[in-house]
């Protein structure tokens, strides 16, 4: 039942309906009633959730073959682009735009203050 592994993604995941449900912009009422199964959910809603989570449709739908499917690169990128796309950050949006009209040795430099201070951020 898709319900069931719906369930299994996000217990996997460690998180709680309501968590899973905002991470998917759904209600956590929506998340319990598919995984009860007393509503199917939407294509829409299947093609976000395998996306967002990196899960074979096919296994979703039929519990057949791999769970997990192999993002590439472009898929993580489509997938954080849509992840800032959603939110309510303007500021990163902002620089994204601003980023995308700098010159290849701007970008360069660019790249690597970011690295630096990611690599600050994460000794914290």
């Amino acid at each position: 039942m898709i319900g069931e592994r719906i369930q299994i993604v996000r217990k996997d995941s460690g998180l709680s309906q309501e968590a899973f449900a905002k991470r998917l912009s759904v209600t956590r009422n929506v998340v319990a009633k598919y995984e009860n199964g007393l509503v199917e959910p939407p294509e829409l809603f299947i093609n976000h959730f395998c996306m967002k989570f990196g899960i074979s449709a096919n296994w979703l739908q039929t519990g057949e073959g791999d769970m997990y499917t192999s993002m590439t690169e472009d898929d993580l990128f489509a997938e954080k682009m849509g992840e800032i796309l959603s939110s309510e950050n303007d500021m990163i949006k902002e620089i994204i735009t601003k980023a995308s009209e700098l010159d290849e040795d701007y970008l360069k430099m660019l790249h690597q203050l970011i690295d630096g201070m990611l690599e600050k951020q994460t000794k914290k």
